[in-house]
């Protein structure tokens, strides 16, 4: 586990055949000025969860784009995000995903990611 992932808290629910679950309770330092969650919260477990989906059929990878939409603002309560493969290619994994609040969503995402060869994983070096 990567130390923002142990940070971050987000549990993995699901994390197989290019699907992804992850559920993330909203903790206090969530919250910006207005008491509503970070946008970077949100788009980090949409990242989060749009990775899993593409490390359950591509192994390791890392995020070349990323793509948010907010469709409503969270004060607080536990996320849940799913990702899902669009299209898996040789180097590249799409996928799309989003984020539910007692079933409503709050927003959505679509991610590349580029497939790491087993000497990348440690960032090339």
């Amino acid at each position: 586990m990567s130390p923002f992932a142990g940070w971050f808290g987000a549990k993995v629910l699901k994390k197989a055949g290019g699907e992804a679950e992850l559920c993330l309770k909203v903790r206090e330092e969530f919250l910006q000025g207005q008491g509503l969650v970070h946008g970077g919260i949100l788009a980090a477990l949409l990242d989060s969860a749009l990775g899993s989906a593409a490390e359950s059929l591509a192994g390791k990878v890392v995020t070349a784009e990323l793509a948010v939409s907010y469709l409503r603002p969270v004060r607080g309560g536990s996320l849940l995000a799913r990702g899902r493969i669009l299209h898996l290619g040789k180097r590249l994994v799409f996928a799309v995903g989003e984020i539910y609040l007692e079933g409503s969503p709050v927003a959505f995402a679509k991610g590349t990611f580029y497939r790491l060869e087993p000497d990348q994983d440690q960032g090339g070096q």
